[in-house]
C-alpha cells in the first residue's frame, strides 16, 4: 500500500511538473523566438527620466533582447508613425503614447490585435475591447495647490467650488490639458458643463502652457491654485521640496489614458509582443507605481494616492477631438501669458 502511495504521489508530482514545463516553455517559447530577433523599438511619451528605468527594467527581465527607444510627443509620433509608414519604411515595433494616439492608428489598421491574458488583471476602463490596446498609465487631472497659501479649511471640495469670488484672479489653468474641458462636460453634461466653464472663464484665470511650469508656479507662489495639470505633475515638483500639492476633491476625478499596442508590420513582431506584455504585466505595472504613474492594472495600488474607484477615464474618441476642444479652450480663456 505504502508503494503504491508513492506511486500515486510521483505520478501526480510528474504530472504537475508537466503542466509548469508546459507553462513555461510557452513562455520561454515567446521569449526565445524575440531573443532571435535580438532588438524591439518603442515609440513612447513616457518622461525622458523614466525611460531609462522602463529600459532597465525590461532588458533585466528578458536578456538578450535590446530595447531601443525613441521619446516625444504624442503629436510627433504620429505624424512619424505615418510618415515612416506611406514610405513603406516601417520600423516601429510596440507605441507606448497618448490614447489619441492610438485611436488614429487603430482607425488607419496600422495595430494588430494583442489579447494578452495579461489583460485580465485591467477593469474595461483600461482596455480597448477588441483588445487592440492596453491602458499603461492614465495622466489624471488634478488641482494643485500652494500648501503655504491655501488653507486646508479654503480648498475647494468639488469643481463647483473653484467659482467662488476668493479665486477670482488668482487661479492658473494649463492651456496643454485642454481635455480638462472634455472632462467638465462629461460631469456636469453639456448644458451645464459649458456654463460651469464659462463661470470659470469669468474667473480671470492665468493661462499657462505646461503641467511641470504650472505646478512650479504654484508652488513658487505666484499661482496659489489652478486647474488642468495632471497629478503626477504636481508630484513631481513636490518631490524637488515645493511647497504644493493637489486637492482630494469629493467629486470624481478624469483622467488620459496612455495605453501600449503592437504595430501591424512590427519588424520585430515576437519583441514587439514582449515589450507590451511587459509594460502591462505586474512587474511593469509596479514599476510604473514607482515611477510616480498611475497603473492601469487592477491588482497594483498608486504610490501617489490616487482613488481608481472615483476615476473616470476620458475615451481616445473623445480625445481624438482636438480641435474641437483646443478652440473651445481659446474661445474660452484667451492665449498663453508669456
Amino acid at each position: 500500500m505504502k508503494n503504491i502511495k508513492l506511486c500515486f504521489v510521483s505520478i501526480l508530482s510528474l504530472l504537475c511538473c508537466g503542466d509548469f514545463v508546459a507553462q513555461s516553455f510557452a513562455e520561454s517559447s515567446f521569449y526565445a523566438k524575440a531573443k532571435q530577433e535580438g532588438r524591439v523599438l518603442l515609440y513612447t511619451s513616457l518622461a525622458s527620466s523614466d525611460n531609462e528605468a522602463f529600459r532597465h527594467a525590461f532588458e533585466k527581465a528578458n536578456p538578450g533582447v535590446k530595447l531601443d527607444i525613441y521619446r516625444a510627443s504624442g503629436t510627433t509620433i504620429l505624424q512619424k508613425v505615418l510618415t515612416e509608414n506611406r514610405a513603406g519604411g516601417d520600423v516601429v515595433d510596440a507605441v507606448m503614447t497618448e490614447g489619441t494616439v492610438l485611436h488614429a492608428l487603430k482607425d488607419k489598421k496600422l495595430l494588430v490585435k494583442f489579447d494578452s491574458p495579461e489583460r485580465k488583471a485591467f477593469d474595461d476602463r483600461f482596455k480597448d475591447k477588441e483588445g487592440y490596446w492596453t491602458d499603461v498609465y492614465p495622466t489624471v487631472h488634478s488641482i494643485p495647490y500652494n500648501t503655504k497659501l491655501v488653507a486646508p479649511q479654503d480648498l475647494p471640495k468639488h469643481y463647483i467650488d473653484l467659482l467662488d469670488p476668493k479665486w477670482k484672479g488668482k487661479l492658473g489653468v494649463n492651456r496643454n490639458n485642454f481635455m480638462f474641458l472634455a472632462a467638465m462636460l462629461d460631469f456636469y453634461g453639456q448644458k451645464k458643463g459649458e456654463e460651469f466653464l464659462q463661470g470659470l472663464a469669468r474667473q480671470n484665470p492665468q493661462v499657462r502652457s505646461g503641467g511641470t511650469l504650472t505646478a512650479t508656479l504654484v508652488g513658487a507662489g505666484e499661482l496659489p491654485i489652478a486647474v488642468s495639470v495632471n497629478a503626477n505633475n504636481v508630484e513631481n515638483v513636490k518631490e524637488k521640496g515645493s511647497p504644493v500639492d493637489w486637492v482630494r476633491i469629493e467629486d470624481v476625478l478624469y483622467g488620459e489614458p496612455h495605453p501600449a499596442a503592437v504595430m501591424a508590420r512590427a519588424p520585430h513582431p515576437n519583441a514587439a509582443r514582449l515589450i507590451v506584455e511587459f509594460a502591462i504585466s505586474r512587474e511593469g505595472q509596479q514599476l510604473m507605481s514607482k515611477l510616480g504613474k498611475v497603473p492601469g492594472r487592477s491588482d497594483v495600488q498608486p504610490v501617489i494616492g490616487v482613488d481608481r474607484t472615483k476615476l473616470r477615464i476620458i475615451s481616445p474618441e473623445d480625445e481624438a477631438k482636438t480641435a474641437y476642444y483646443q478652440k473651445m479652450f481659446d474661445d474660452l480663456f484667451g492665449k498663453v501669458i508669456k
